[in-house]
């Protein structure tokens, strides 16, 4: 009989001692919303793709000459090929950084943002 009460007691413990509370979500950029009201900075999108993208993306050997060591060759990339970019970087379907997946949503919709509002400084 105390292997059943124990049993149960540790039972009971798992049960309601792990309930779901949400923790703090992480921060992760920017959130999504009307672009119009962000204020996207070029050394806030830049310093990610420092972080994330420069390890491939860069120098004569960078995947389809998508060299993103400075930035001016990342905006002329985008400039060029918007569509591939947010495709492979921005969409929904985002297959970037390889190797890690894609970027959390609200990065990637604050990189959006930037885009769609010019690149601004």
């Amino acid at each position: 009989m105390r292997t059943y009460l124990l049993l149960f007691s540790l039972l009971a413990v798992a049960v309601f001692g792990c309930t779901n509370k949400e923790a703090a979500a992480p921060e992760t950029g920017p959130v999504s919303g009307d672009c119009s009201t962000k204020q996207i900075s070029s050394a806030y999108v830049y310093g990610l793709v420092q972080r994330t993208c420069t390890g491939c993306h860069s120098g004569s050997t960078a995947p389809l000459g998508a060299d993103f060591n400075t930035l001016a060759k990342f905006r002329s990339f985008i400039s060029n090929n918007e569509a591939v970019f947010r495709l492979r970087v921005t969409g929904p379907q985002a297959d970037m950084p390889q190797g890690s997946g894609p970027l959390p949503q609200a990065v990637r919709d604050s990189i959006s943002c930037w885009i769609s509002n010019g690149m601004p400084e």
